[in-house]
């Protein structure tokens, strides 16, 4: 059903979306809710047992009663340990089942992001930033941006790493390697899958509480243990508790007496150091689950044979005697027995009989002191790795786009060129290229005909490009730009700044930032709207030959033919395009499809006549 209401969706929308792709997820979907539901009969099952458990351990308490401890004492036992076997069963069956409803909802994820671009991992809004060279103006971050398009990280870091590939250029070599990396990701999308479902549910700034306690507190925390009165307890406990248990059950007599003496004592001896071990257990017992979520993502880094370059670079630190996911399950392992003093039933007896809570954090100790210093380079690898499966999400979503071929010398060739965050069946493509030499390109045309789309399409596939993602293209080549844009002129009353000394700043950023960086690109939407037609005309004439000067490419969108006349003045260092209209009994067309030349056609008087104003033209 399902599935053929996605495919509905997909034909009712008329968008070339790979049906493959979008079946696939739905059969999973499907899969996966049967699984969950035969996982939920089965917890529901194990929770009547261990009913059952408790109800057997309080009859037969009733009828052994008078036989006394030496009847009662072994069903107790037998009890508890027949309630945490099937406790842990439980748990495990627990986990899976909400493991495979996590892939749920990360797979509905990724059919809703196909079709209407959602996306409920983080959008990327906290790094919006108004002087950033180009972000806020090609809607990097933010709803319905580029990063909610791509982002799959789950963590901070991997936030982090994500946006800072997005905001500035890369080198060559690094978004090559980044390239074939991703690539080979694309090819594991159920293991990606797996990875981001244990993720997700983790609170993202966890892990850096966490690497901060690893870093700072944990030995300080654990100093407690250099008291030799814990060996102590640790070796006595269980050797007399246990003698004596034995002792009163066969003799009986006193020795029940000696027995609760002893019970009393080491009791004392657990409440004495209850509070350093409550410190350590409220620091651990945060990344209990994160610890062994990390471990199964790590486990399958590192056993895989992974073939480019990068990320063999980035493996090589987690490489030691010990995998790095054996290192933190031996964490997880400790943690998980020290959570077993939640329940105050297990925790008594555990506690009086073995001295548990001492012995659990002494291993903890002892695993601090022989992994502490190396497995955070764990977490550091996983979140690199959120962001590549980014990009290889982008890239198994899309086989039509490309990846971008990186020059050396000044190149853009595009052919079929999109905007990412238009759908396929309304995305109108382009083929746009610069010549041999630097020039800049002026853009003419009327309202609504593309041309801020044009800019915003071309610049968003750029960042991508030199992020090592695919591209809204079928083919294309591009040296290394930094871009600078102006776009979305603001005025600030927190700033005091009008609209017209806002864009007198940014003109002075983008000079600065150009006239320090030869491999600039500059992209100007509509330049000085804040003055007049004289002004703009004059201010945008002399900024333009300005960036001629400097040798400084760009892309500059006007409505005034004015400017396109500078290519007779300059004819080598400007060109001239245009988008235009089609009007038919005085209705509007655009086809959107960037042309050679200054634009003829413009719209401001067809829109005046419809509502009613005729200007005489």
């Amino acid at each position: 059903m399902i599935i053929g209401f996605f495919y509905g969706i997909f034909v009712n929308c008329n968008m070339s979306i790979n049906q493959n792709i979008i079946v696939d997820y739905s059969s999973k979907i499907e899969l996966l809710k049967g699984e969950s539901k035969d996982l939920k009969k089965v917890i529901d099952q194990y929770s009547y047992l261990r009913l059952g458990v408790f109800s057997l351990a309080i009859l037969f308490t009733y009828l052994f009663f008078d036989i006394g401890f030496k009847a009662i004492v072994p069903i107790f036992i037998f009890m508890i340990i027949a309630f945490l076997f099937l406790v842990k069963i439980q748990l495990k069956k627990k986990n899976l089942f909400d493991f495979k409803n996590q892939q749920i909802i990360l797979l509905e994820n990724e059919v809703d992001n196909m079709l209407n671009f959602k996306n409920i991992y983080n959008d990327g809004a906290q790094f919006s930033d108004g002087k950033h060279p180009y972000t806020d103006d090609l809607d990097i971050f933010g709803p319905y941006s580029i990063f909610s398009l791509i982002n799959r990280c789950a963590t901070a870091k991997g936030n982090l790493i994500l946006a800072a590939w997005l905001k500035k250029s890369s080198e060559k070599t690094e978004i090559e390697k980044r390239q074939q990396a991703v690539q080979e990701l694309a090819k594991y999308q159920n293991e990606s899958l797996d990875f981001r479902a244990r993720l997700f549910t983790l609170p993202a700034h966890q892990t850096e509480k966490i690497i901060g306690f690893f870093q700072k507190s944990a030995t300080e925390d654990t100093a407690f243990l250099k008291n030799p009165m814990i060996n102590v307890l640790i070796w006595l406990t269980p050797i007399m508790n246990f003698s004596l248990l034995i002792v009163s059950i066969l003799l009986g007599g006193i020795f029940w007496k000696l027995f609760a003496l002893a019970l009393v004592l080491t009791g004392i001896g657990s409440i004495f150091f209850k509070k350093d071990i409550d410190k350590i257990h409220v620091e651990l017992s945060r990344c209990d689950d994160l610890l062994a979520n990390y471990a199964n993502n790590l486990e399958w880094i590192d056993e895989h044979s992974w073939k480019t370059e990068l990320i063999q670079e980035m493996v090589l630190p987690i490489k030691g005697k010990k995998t790095m996911s054996q290192q933190i399950h031996g964490l997880s392992k400790i943690l998980q027995q020290l959570d077993n003093r939640l329940n105050i039933m297990v925790s008594v007896v555990l506690n009086l009989f073995l001295q548990w809570d001492l012995r659990c954090v002494r291993k903890f100790a002892k695993w601090q002191h022989e992994n502490g210093n190396h497995f955070l380079s764990g977490f550091k690898l996983v979140s690199q790795f959120e962001a590549l499966i980014s990009l290889s999400t982008l890239d198994f979503h899309y086989p039509e786009w490309c990846y971008p071929k990186i020059k050396e010398d000044f190149c853009l060739k595009s052919t079929s060129l999109g905007h990412p965050l238009i759908a396929e069946g309304k995305r109108i493509n382009n083929d746009f290229y610069f010549c041999s030499d630097v020039t800049i390109d002026v853009i003419t045309g009327s309202n609504m005909a593309g041309k801020s789309t044009f800019l915003r399409t071309l610049g968003v596939n750029m960042i991508l490009a030199f992020a090592g993602a695919k591209v809204c293209a079928s083919n294309f080549e591009t040296s290394i730009f930094n871009l600078i844009s102006y776009m979305r002129i603001k005025d600030s009353l927190a700033d005091q700044t009008s609209t017209f000394k806002a864009e007198i700043d940014r003109l002075k950023m983008i000079l600065d930032f150009s006239a320090n960086d030869a491999n600039s690109l500059v992209l100007i939407d509509e330049m000085l709207r804040g003055t007049n037609s004289r002004d703009k005309y004059l201010g945008s004439k002399v900024f333009i030959q300005k960036l001629i000067q400097q040798k400084t490419a760009g892309l500059v969108a006007t409505h005034d033919l004015q400017i396109a006349e500078l290519e007779k003045e300059f004819p080598k260092q400007l060109r001239n395009f245009h988008f235009d209209i089609q009007v038919e009994n005085d209705e509007m067309f655009f086809d959107y499809k960037i042309k050679d030349g200054e634009c003829k056609t413009f719209n401001a008087s067809i829109l005046l006549k419809a509502i009613g104003i005729d200007t005489g033209n």
